[in-house]
């Protein structure tokens, strides 16, 4: 099928993220000008808006939480090596400060996200380092200087033995993965596993999508044929990606599929996506 041509965004949903802007724009001044007395690893309030659109800090309590038992039930170690893409405001690296033994990197676009976490994370724990990924995102980093279908993560290869990307995929285009793949599977050592969230069609998500009820709309092709988009306008804003590219760019980087948990977001359930667990080796498969 031909790719849909690009619609205009709605007014409501110009308007209601230009209100979000503005919100977030006004929570920064005061966060700048009047720091609360809270708890120095509790993110100001305007970037738990950016990530979680809430300020509640249970959110963000939860969200550490989350995405920890997450990890662990992927069977990360205390002694693991673990490299988080996408890591935000550190969520997962304060969910594990009381567990890991051995090191983190987060690696995040947002500068404003990274350098919060360097001032209050990495003095309290300084195992867990935090690196900006100039990366260009029409929807998240306009003015990035490196495009992610060339992007090199800064470290070397085998470098370790855990890697996580929670929602990195479902804000990138088919090139741009494929690219991620690779270098997810040069920094992993051998038998390390890495846990990646994806909204990918298959023969069980495609009807909920057909039919309106999915969590996001993806009513646009794009035109690579392998994906979908929610927005034209803003292609990185979300999109779903047909299953057999996913296993084929996974296959082409040198990595397999150990495990796949479907989510529901097909059905309406808000931000409850796939997640594949991939190894670097096809002939190890553990994880030790």
């Amino acid at each position: 099928m031909p790719a849909r041509a690009p619609r205009a965004r709605p007014a409501w949903r110009r308007i209601a993220g230009r209100t979000r802007r503005a919100l977030h724009h006004g929570l920064t001044v005061v966060d700048h000008l009047r720091p609360s007395r809270r708890d120095p690893l509790l993110p100001p309030a305007h970037l738990r808006i950016y990530y979680y659109r809430t300020a509640d800090p249970a959110a963000f309590a939860g969200a550490c939480a989350s995405a920890r038992t997450e990890v662990l039930s992927h069977g990360l170690a205390p002694h693991h090596r673990v490299l988080d893409v996408g890591s935000g405001i550190g969520n997962l690296a304060l969910g594990l400060n009381d567990f890991l033994t051995a090191t983190y990197d987060g690696l995040e676009i947002h500068p404003e996200a990274v350098a919060w976490c360097q001032r209050a994370i990495t003095p309290r724990y300084p195992a867990f380092r935090f690196h900006r990924a100039d990366v260009a995102s029409r929807a998240y980093n306009p003015a990035g200087t490196t495009a992610a279908a060339s992007y090199r993560f800064p470290f070397e290869n085998r470098a370790f033995d855990f890697v996580m990307l929670g929602s990195v995929f479902t804000h990138m285009l088919p090139d741009e993965v494929a690219q991620y793949l690779r270098e997810i599977a040069r920094v992993l050592e051998p038998g390390g596993v890495a846990v990646v969230s994806w909204f990918l069609f298959d023969e069980e998500s495609r009807p909920g999508v057909d039919d309106g009820r999915s969590f996001l709309a993806f009513g646009v092709r794009h035109t690579s044929g392998v994906c979908r988009l929610h927005d034209a306008a803003v292609p990185e804003a979300a999109v779903a990606f047909e299953e057999a590219f996913a296993l084929n760019a996974i296959a082409a980087a040198g990595l397999r599929v150990r495990n796949r948990r479907r989510g529901a977001w097909a059905t309406g359930r808000a931000n409850d996506q796939d997640v594949l667990t991939l190894v670097s080796d096809p002939e190890l498969g553990t994880f030790n």
